[in-house]
């Protein structure tokens, strides 16, 4: 049976459980424009941490980010945002075409 898993219970017969439904993609998340203040960011990294596909801090110590990241990472971006000890980092949202 596909999309399922067999439970065994140690008391009881098998039992078939059917799999849970995979999570809906992220798609109706808002494009969003990162800016980043330069002299508030303390280079701590957590906005890497939390969103490693758009800020990366580099060897060199400089921040990198993508100032338009598609709209699938949204959600982390913003997690980034809200845990930046700074608070350098500013979210504007886009319009997409």
């Amino acid at each position: 049976m596909p999309g399922s898993h067999t439970a065994v219970n140690t008391f009881g017969p098998h039992v078939s459980v059917p799999a849970a439904p995979a999570p809906a993609p992220v798609s109706d998340a808002p494009a969003v424009k990162i800016s980043v203040d330069n002299n508030h960011c303390a280079l701590y990294a957590i906005c890497q941490q939390e969103a490693p596909a758009v800020f990366d801090l580099g060897a060199d110590g400089r921040l990198r980010y993508d100032t338009a990241p598609d709209p699938a990472h949204t959600p982390a971006v913003r997690q980034a945002a809200r845990c930046c000890p700074m608070q350098a980092i500013t979210l504007t949202t886009r319009e997409t075409r």
